[in-house]
C-alpha cells in the first residue's frame, strides 16, 4: 500500500486529481491510499498526529500557508515523503526546486506526464521506502523498513527494534528474512537470534556488530565468514 495525499484548495480539482491518481492504481493493479486536504495546516496536522505520507501533490497558492512553505514544514518532519508539485504559475520554480521537490506538473494536467511522473514516484517509492507488515493482536502493523535496526528471536516470538520503539508479534526469522529479500532490502541474519539492517551498522567486528545507538550483538561463531561477506559486499554496493 502507498500513502499519497493530494493537498490543494480548488476541491473540484483535488477531487479531479484524486480519481487519476486511484484510476491509474486500478488500472496497473497498484494498492492506493489517497486523503485530500484543502489546506497546508491540515496537512501538517496529520502528519503531526502520525499520519504518513509517501507522496504529496501540493498546490502552490493557497490561503494563509502556500504550498512551498508546506512542504518546508513536511520536510523537517518526514524528510522522505516525495513532492509533486502541482500550479499553474512558473513564476515559483526558484522557490520550489530549494524544497527539492521530486517533480513538477502544470495544470491543466496533461495525462501522458501525469501517468509518466506517478510511474516513476511508485518506482521510486518502492525501491527507497518499502514497508514491512506485520500482525500483532487484531492490529496490522506497518513500519518503513528503514526505520527498523533489527529483529530479535526470543522462541517463537520476533521483538521488532526499530528508529521510535520496539513491538512484539509471532513469526520466524527465516521467513521474515526472505521476506525482505523479496522486496530487495536484504537484512543480514549473524546469529541464529538476530536479523539486521545493515544500514544501522555502526561498527563491524569479527565477532559482534555495534548498531546504532551502541547495542551490540553476538556474531555466532559458525556465521562469521558468512556475515563478513555479506558486510562487505553491502558496503561495495553503497
Amino acid at each position: 500500500m502507498v500513502n499519497i495525499a493530494v493537498c490543494d484548495d480548488d476541491t473540484q480539482f483535488a477531487a479531479e486529481l484524486e480519481n487519476r491518481i486511484l484510476s491509474y492504481g486500478k488500472q496497473k493493479a497498484v494498492s492506493l491510499d489517497t486523503e485530500v486536504f484543502s489546506d497546508g495546516d491540515s496537512i501538517l496536522q496529520a502528519i503531526l498526529n502520525g499520519g504518513q505520507y509517501d507522496l504529496v501533490y501540493m498546490d502552490i497558492e493557497m490561503g494563509n500557508r502556500n504550498g512551498i512553505s508546506t512542504v518546508r514544514e513536511i520536510k523537517k518532519i518526514s524528510p522522505e515523503t516525495m513532492i509533486i508539485y502541482v500550479t499553474f504559475h512558473e513564476v515559483y520554480f526558484t522557490q520550489m526546486f530549494e524544497t527539492e521537490p521530486f517533480r513538477y506538473l502544470g495544470k491543466p494536467l496533461e495525462e501522458e506526464q501525469f501517468n509518466r511522473y506517478l510511474e516513476e514516484a511508485l518506482k521510486r517509492i518502492r525501491e527507497c521506502l518499502c514497508y514491512y507488515t506485520y500482525t500483532t493482536g487484531h492490529s496490522t502493523c506497518r513500519v518503513p523498513v528503514r526505520d527498523i535496526f533489527y529483529f530479535e528471536s526470543r522462541r517463537r516470538k520476533i521483538i521488532l527494534h526499530g528508529k521510535d520503539s520496539t513491538d512484539i508479534f509471532y513469526g520466524r526469522l527465516g521467513e521474515i528474512q526472505k521476506e525482505l529479500e523479496k522486496g530487495g532490502r536484504p537484512f543480514i541474519r549473524i546469529h541464529q537470534s538476530y536479523l539486521v539492517n545493515p544500514y544501522e551498522i555502526n561498527r563491524y567486528y569479527p565477532d559482534r556488530v555495534e548498531m546504532v545507538g551502541k547495542m551490540l550483538l553476538p556474531i555466532s561463531e559458525s556465521r562469521q565468514r558468512e556475515v563478513k561477506e555479506k558486510f562487505h559486499s553491502f558496503l561495495r554496493e553503497l
